[in-house]
């Protein structure tokens, strides 16, 4: 039997499970598809109800996975199949290849000189990034990684670019490596600890995501908030650059609804009071939370709540009929107040989505494979 374990998924989950096996003696191989491990929570801010910084919890969590004598990490690889048994697993692994070496040094000089600008995802497409880049400063694995979908280059045969090439004084960067190896590991049980996609919204109209540019996601405000995300950590409407004056949080945007996910996603509630809190904080004169149901469900949850409604935040319990441009650069809400029972129309200068929890992309290819 092997005393090696797989771990798939390299979010807080995926380090924690690889943490806890390697320190207790085991051999772990960390599987992450992105470029980076650290998950969503890599890219937060802040997290309730304490308001402890996201990144700084994690990024020492990160660094010893990396350092760790016990855990392989393999990132931007994905299980393609699997074979045996409980305690004797031969696994199949797909990794694709960064075109970039463990010589780099992280100067940042190739992404400068690359020519080829693009949305950066890990700032929820707020702000860009270029075809040879690294998704956020606390990186692991730390080497720069190549976005080869997009890259000028079609290696091995058509490198018309090399201006990466020309600045790297290290020599790390290199497009003859194969687009993909398969590894195989032996393993004596599995982990699956794949996160979660956001819903999109675009799903249902009446919310207006994409008919407003101040109509954002939950983690699209996340990235506003973040000292190291697009803005600074200054709260501007994408629209025309100003500090909006009045804030709405709308909850449960495809949670509990019979069109999108029959379920509640559980911390869409703490995440919003927690945004709203912010917002306050952030000098926000105008702060609502349009809601279901409040579902505090953990130690000290109820009295962040709190906290945040004696800090100024109005809660409405209701849902909304429609969410539109006022044709006045606003956005106009109309919405059910249902314990008073009766229809409101407002008008607010940046409304934020909490969104659903979707299942990942691929997760029902994955169990397939797991069997």
């Amino acid at each position: 039997m092997s005393d090696s374990v797989l771990v798939i998924g390299g979010g807080i989950a995926g380090i924690q499970a690889a943490l806890d096996m390697a320190n207790a003696g085991a051999r772990v191989i960390l599987v992450e598809r992105e470029p980076t491990i650290g998950g969503i929570m890599a890219v937060l801010d802040k997290n309730f109800p304490t308001l402890d910084c996201s990144i700084c919890i994690e990024a020492p969590k990160m660094s010893e996975v990396d350092l760790h004598p016990n855990i392989e990490i393999l990132s931007m690889a994905e299980v393609d199949g699997i074979k045996g048994e409980a305690g004797n697993f031969q696994v199949r692994i797909r990794q694709r290849s960064r075109y970039v070496t463990d010589a780099c040094t992280r100067c940042n000089d190739c992404t400068e000189a690359c020519p080829v600008v693009l949305p950066n995802e890990f700032d929820s497409g707020m702000a860009s990034r270029k075809a040879i880049y690294t998704p956020i400063p606390q990186s692991v694995p730390g080497d720069y990684v190549i976005d080869i979908a997009h890259c000028l280059n079609d290696p091995p045969n058509y490198l018309p670019c090399d201006r990466c090439n020309q600045v790297c004084l290290s020599g790390a960067i290199d497009f003859l490596m194969p687009r993909e190896v398969i590894l195989t590991r032996e393993v004596s049980s599995i982990v699956v600890a794949v996160g979660y996609d956001s819903f999109d919204p675009r799903r249902l109209h009446e919310f207006g995501y994409g008919d407003h540019p101040d109509v954002m996601t939950a983690l699209e405000f996340e990235r506003l908030i973040n000292s190291a995300g697009p803005t600074g950590g200054e709260i501007i409407r994408p629209s025309n650059g100003e500090h909006p004056k009045n804030i709405l949080f709308v909850l449960c945007v495809g949670s509990r609804d019979q069109r999108a996910f029959r379920y509640c996603s559980r911390f869409c509630c703490m995440y919003s009071i927690k945004h709203a809190y912010q917002a306050l904080d952030h000098g926000i004169e105008d702060v609502s939370v349009l809601f279901m149901d409040i579902r505090a469900y953990g130690k000290g949850f109820d009295g962040f709540w709190n906290r945040t409604e004696q800090a100024g935040a109005r809660f409405m319990r209701g849902r909304p009929s429609r969410i539109s441009p006022n044709g006045n650069g606003a956005i106009c809400v109309k919405y059910e107040d249902t314990d008073l029972a009766v229809k409101v129309e407002e008008n607010y200068d940046m409304v934020v989505l909490a969104n659903a929890v979707a299942p990942p992309v691929g997760l029902a290819d994955l169990a397939d494979r797991l069997g």
